[in-house]
């Protein structure tokens, strides 16, 4: 469909993807937005609008799914040699800048996680959860906000629990925050350092190679998975990433057993969580677990738990 209007392009690609429309400037940030049909998906989505004014990509973080969208581009129709360089040009412009805030954010990553301190076992979400620190550290959680009006605040949040996110060589590349309770500025009680990427990043627990492995999204989950079985569990972060994750493992132990311990998000609207698994593993001949209950299996730990 052809769009005159920038408003209704990006209307559009959010309702496609399951991300509440916000207005944003046109200045090629990336601003937060909630998710439809999902209570806990507060400030999940991300909405971008480019400088030109002509374009823009929606992200649902929990979906992993990205919506470009553009106006006076009807499907289909033909671009002059011109309009594909321009086009061309223009996506190189940004991967450029995209890379360079990638990078920014993980010379920043780097730095806060050297001067973090290990993580204490009575952290107050660790305590919550009935899990052991497995090596997450804490400290002060810093960031520039930018709320519903367009203002920009400072952020410090205290006694932060940081997970690292890694790539295949190893390298740091962004950072987890887990508060110990929600931040009302940011409507959530996790965050990721802005401008940091996460497609292909993992982190895990288990020092021990073990076969099977598991994948799951995220760090309760993960810990939780391990004290229960022993085996060395992967972080994935988000549903969107299972398949980035289990292609790298996949490629570095092509014999191991792959199985990836799927969220139940029965509660949204085609269980992103367990469908994005099954996706996940049809690709890289691996397996699914999912809890027999709406959650993760650190919920149903703690449902059982609670029910002994």
């Amino acid at each position: 469909m052809t769009w005159q209007h920038i408003e209704d392009a990006c209307r559009a690609a959010c309702e496609q993807i399951g991300v509440i429309y916000r207005s944003v400037p046109a200045d090629g940030e990336f601003y937060t937005a909630d998710l439809a049909d999902d209570p806990r998906g507060r400030g999940d989505g991300r909405i971008k609008l480019f400088p030109d004014g002509k374009g823009g990509i929606v992200q649902n973080w929990k979906t992993g799914e990205k919506q470009a969208f553009f106006i006076d581009r009807q499907a289909g129709a033909a671009l002059s040699p011109a309009d594909r360089e321009h086009i061309k040009a223009e996506q190189e412009r940004r991967r450029r800048e995209q890379q360079a805030k990638h990078d920014r954010a993980a010379r920043r990553a780097r730095s806060i996680w050297q001067v973090a301190k290990s993580a204490p076992p009575d952290h107050p979400y660790l305590a919550r959860k009935r899990i052991k620190p497995h090596l997450a550290r804490v400290t002060t959680w810093r960031r520039i906000h930018q709320d519903a009006s367009g203002g920009r605040q400072k952020l410090a949040i205290e006694n932060a629990l940081i997970i690292p996110l890694i790539n295949e060589t190893g390298a740091y590349r962004n950072l987890q925050a887990i508060f110990p309770a929600a931040s009302p500025a940011l409507g959530r009680d996790k965050d990721f350092l802005p401008g940091g990427a996460l497609a292909g990043l993992f982190w895990w627990i288990g020092q021990e190679k073990t076969d099977p492995v598991l994948i799951a999204e995220g760090f309760a989950t993960a810990a939780t998975l391990h004290q229960e079985t022993g085996y060395r569990v992967y972080i994935a972060f988000s549903a969107g990433n299972l398949l980035a994750v289990g292609r790298i493992i996949r490629k570095h132990l092509p014999a191991v057993k792959i199985i990836f311990a799927a969220d139940n998000d029965a509660k949204t609207a085609g269980n992103p969580g367990l469908t994005q698994a099954h996706a996940a593993a049809a690709v890289v001949d691996g397996f699914v677990i999912v809890p027999p209950m709406a959650g993760d299996f650190n919920d149903f730990a703690a449902h059982l738990q609670g029910a002994a």
